[in-house]
């Protein structure tokens, strides 16, 4: 079955005629869209974008629209990045109304700005399908909290990215980024892997598709495919963003969390969606919080690094002599801007936790399914999501069968998944292998007396993950690809519980230091093949 959206692409004209003249600026790389009245769609920041529309330089309409000719000619151009599913049904309307209210004397800091969503959170105006040929046409008949607070601080919900079906718990033999309904998601830097679930995430957002993107994680897929595409992925602490209204994995570990393309943007969205949900049930919810309504803008310092200490490993140094002296490059630059650097191995000698080892996943999905299909899906029907056997887990293993020849890499997991009892939110496997993150993770912040540990790329997502605890990615650089284009890497903050605030004061020193971010029209002309001449 197709959905009931048709790919952006389809949808939108190439809206060039509504967009005010072009600020006579030299381009800076090959990239024919990328310069809006006279801003860098790859380089400006939230903030900017903010003051430009405060001043009347742009309108709202005009740069959604900026924003939507990008996913034009882009997506799905010479190479096929495949990163949108659908464009919100009121984006542009979405927009005019944010500018009426700023004329009105509105002001805030996302007040008109575009961003995308996951496609697995909840939007009234464009359907939350999780991938799934079974869930095709499912339009909650309401906003996910964290949307619900996007749009409470002015944010244009601009469209759904693609994404690993059912948040990569589809089969293990299915590609990162592949799902039934919106086909494969490529990375931009080397056209291959987009990693982890928010693959249309991180590869939308690298491209400029937006302001900035939701994503979500249970176990690394916020962090790696932002390590992967080149942007900032901040993993919050359990519990900091609320996970109703999104299709869910596993209770105990699942969250959302922005990507951007700086620190700026992230912790302005953030600081958007992390109010507190007391309907939100946190199985074992870290200790203590961040105050309600928390600004992390206020991270953003200046000298942040001066005196901080932050712990490392020599063990987590990558054995490729390229990737290893983008690393080092990043610890020196660290180093440089005054961070003591502690060396420890406690976090490497305990290794590292994959997805497929939180044993309480299989369990917690059947039962997290079946409970959104009861009290947050839309209904079924013709104009809705297809009839299943049964509004469960089993209902949709048997949907698929049915439609065999749309799911290529077969649907082992859900059916694994089906096979269990279905976990209640105190899933005792789960509650072990948060615990024992924990302790790891304190045990080695607290013996150096360490504001954050750092690694490469996103070594520790799984560790983080397991705990609940926060990460931010921030990229560092980037290396030559197997085929095409370039590899880009990253450096992970993690810290301990509701750090968020310390690990955004530093990847935000680290980020203002080494300016590393090169954008992927620069790193692999072939994206721009056939739109951009000459």
């Amino acid at each position: 079955m197709r959905t009931r959206l048709l790919p952006a692409a389809l949808l939108v004209p190439l809206l060039v005629s509504s967009l005010p003249a072009r600020a006579a600026a030299p381009m800076r790389y090959h990239d024919c869209l990328v310069m809006f009245h006279g801003l860098d769609l790859q380089t400006v920041t939230v903030p900017q974008l903010e003051a430009s529309l405060s001043k009347g330089a742009i309108t709202s309409r005009q740069l959604t629209a900026a924003y939507l000719n990008r996913i034009k000619a882009y997506n799905l151009g010479h190479v096929k990045v495949n990163a949108i599913r659908a464009i919100t049904d009121d984006a542009l309307a979405q927009a005019d109304a944010a500018d009426r209210a700023r004329r009105n004397g509105r002001r805030g800091s996302l007040l008109g700005i575009p961003l995308l969503l996951k496609d697995n959170v909840d939007s009234t105006d464009a359907d939350t399908t999780a991938g799934s040929i079974a869930l095709a046409g499912n339009r909650p008949a309401k906003d996910a909290p964290l949307v619900t607070q996007l749009r409470a601080a002015g944010a244009v919900i601009l469209g759904k990215t693609n994404l690993s079906e059912f948040a990569n718990w589809m089969s293990e033999g299915m590609p990162n980024g592949y799902s039934s309904l919106g086909g494969q998601v490529v990375a931009p830097y080397d056209q291959g892997d987009p990693s982890g679930s928010s693959s249309g995430s991180g590869a939308g957002g690298t491209l400029a598709f937006a302001a900035a993107t939701i994503g979500t994680e249970t176990s690394g897929s916020i962090l790696s495919p932002s390590n992967v595409n080149s942007m900032v992925g901040i993993k919050p602490t359990l519990g900091l963003v609320s996970r109703n209204g999104v299709i869910p994995l596993a209770h105990s570990f699942d969250t959302a969390g922005p990507i951007a393309r700086n620190v700026t943007d992230a912790a302005n969205v953030l600081s958007a969606i992390s109010t507190p949900d007391a309907t939100d049930v946190i199985n074992q919810r870290a200790p203590g919080g961040p105050p309600r309504g928390h600004d992390f803008t206020q991270s953003l310092r200046a000298g942040s690094l001066k005196g901080a200490r932050i712990g490392y490993s020599t063990a987590d140094a990558p054995s490729d002599a390229q990737a290893a002296k983008v690393w080092s490059d990043a610890l020196a630059t660290l180093k440089a801007k005054g961070a003591v650097l502690v060396e420890t191995d406690t976090l490497a000698n305990e290794g590292n936790v994959s997805l497929t080892e939180l044993g309480g996943i299989p369990s917690e999905f059947k039962y997290g399914l079946a409970h959104y299909l009861a009290t947050e899906a839309g209904p079924v029907g013709p104009k809705g999501r297809p009839a299943l056997l049964t509004d469960d887990l089993t209902g949709v293993v048997a949907y698929n069968q049915q439609h065999a020849s749309q799911i290529p890499y077969g649907q082992s997991l859900l059916i694994a998944s089906d096979a269990t009892a279905g976990a209640t939110l105190d899933d005792p496997s789960s509650t072990a292998t948060i615990l024992a993150a924990r302790q790891v993770i304190d045990q080695t912040l607290t013996a150096g007396h360490l504001a954050a540990y750092v690694a490469p790329d996103v070594a520790y997502a799984g560790t983080g993950a397991a705990a609940g605890y926060p990460s931010i990615t921030v990229p560092t650089g980037y290396t030559p690809a197997s085929k095409v284009g370039t590899t880009p890497h990253g450096i992970q903050f993690l810290g301990t519980a509701w750090s968020e605030p310390t690990l955004v004061s530093l990847a935000y020193g680290y980020e203002q230091a080494s300016r590393a971010r090169v954008p992927a029209t620069v790193n692999d002309p072939a994206l721009t093949t056939g739109t951009c001449k000459g």
